[in-house]
């Protein structure tokens, strides 16, 4: 039960590690005009949280040497809430970018230990299931606006009450202190608790089999996937969709992601990873090759079938770390694995919009097409060379 109970903590963290991810995109068409910045400014917002998020996942081993699982959880979500209302009092281009870069340093630590806690000690349906939590989270920003904005809000009042819901997660989260004690208790009578654990270097984890193929795998799906999250309420509006529609349709590729990862959460166990994440990749080029096709209206099928293609692959790919790569890599490995996959979130949004100011917004498909054919190959690469070397099935 104790085990049960602390697994749904988790997941009401993970829910709140998704509220911020995505409110950016959805609220941007409004924002910018707001503070007097270029459209194309969005991405440059996204990549300073994202430098936040690999600087604090790179550190993240030696964070976790030194404290908990559930301090770090804590005050991760403390971090984000305060960063989130900060957000909503910017009045330019200038403030929002360090309150970004609180906002990434809030959620990489957090992020990394989550992933790692429940890798160690979770299935893989449990993994699934959590990142299927973080997509209820980023849901949540999206649906908010689309009932504020006609109602005569702004997009600050939509950032306000994401600051509210992440302090409610922060009180549940110190009143649940005493489910991690009770649980680390018991992994210590097993040999597996957090402290157990010798933490190998990041130069010997990197050093690991395919574990530079795993590396590229993330920056691949996370370039692919904040690309997406950042760009595609933009792409619709300039499509013609109103604004406050066009916020309202971009939850729809995360509620996609949500349903995926909790349909996945059921058969992943029995189907495995490897064909999840081809599953996922078949739906998802559909997706890509529906995008310049469908006509805006109808637009929210295309980020419904998005969200389902991307949902299995980082869940698979994050809870296979401490089997490949052994557990005591795995601290190391998968802070290495967050920080490459926010290089991708960092890199490829701001890059699109400086591409996207001289070519315009139709290049959306060819360049989130790019990124699915790098996901593809790093995916399927590192289970070649691990199969080769016996050490996967």
């Amino acid at each position: 039960m104790v085990s049960i109970l602390l697994l749904v903590v988790i997941y009401m963290s993970f829910i709140s590690l998704g509220l911020p991810d995505s409110m950016l995109g959805a609220a941007w068409p409004m924002i910018y005009p707001t503070i007097g910045a270029d459209v194309s400014m969005a991405g440059f917002i996204s990549m300073t949280a994202c430098i936040g998020t690999v600087i604090s996942s790179l550190s993240f081993s030696k964070i976790a040497r030194r404290f908990s699982t559930r301090v770090i959880t804590a005050f991760s979500i403390f971090v984000t809430s305060f960063a989130l209302f900060l957000m909503s009092k910017a009045t330019s281009i200038y403030m929002m970018l360090p309150i970004s870069l609180l906002l990434g340093l809030g959620g990489g630590c957090v992020d990394s230990a989550l992933n790692n806690y429940v890798s160690l000690h979770y299935s893989t349906g449990a993994m699934s299931f959590l990142h299927g939590f973080w997509g209820v989270g980023t849901t949540i920003g999206p649906i908010l606006l689309g009932i504020l904005i006609p109602l005569g809000y702004t997009w600050r009042t939509g950032y306000v009450s994401l600051s509210a819901i992440q302090g409610v997660i922060l009180i549940l989260s110190l009143l649940a202190f005493p489910l991690w004690k009770i649980k680390e208790k018991e992994y210590k009578k097993e040999g597996v608790s957090e402290d157990d654990i010798k933490v190998v270097s990041t130069k010997e984890a990197i050093k690991r089999n395919g574990a530079i193929f795993a590396l590229l795998g993330f920056f691949a799906y996370c370039a692919l996937e904040n690309t997406i999250m950042v760009w595609n309420a933009t792409y619709m509006v300039s499509g013609g969709l109103l604004e406050s529609k066009a916020a309202s349709f971009s939850s729809l590729f995360f509620w996609g992601m949500t349903i995926g990862r909790i349909m996945t959460g059921f058969v992943a166990d029995k189907f495995g990873d490897a064909f999840m994440n081809r599953v996922g990749g078949v739906v998802l080029i559909l997706a890509i090759i529906l995008t310049p096709i469908v006509p805006v209206e109808f637009f929210w099928i295309v980020l419904l079938l998005l969200g389902l293609g991307c949902a299995p692959f980082y869940p698979m790919m994050m809870h296979q770390t401490p089997r490949l790569y052994g557990v005591d890599a795995s601290p190391s490995l998968i802070g290495l694995q967050m920080a490459s996959a926010y290089v991708g979130s960092t890199l490829a949004p701001p890059v699109f919009g400086f591409i996207s100011k001289y070519l315009g917004m139709w290049i959306f498909p060819l360049y989130i097409l790019l990124f699915f054919i790098l996901l593809v190959f790093s995916t399927e690469k590192k289970r070649s060379l691990l199969s080769s070397l016996g050490l996967l099935k």
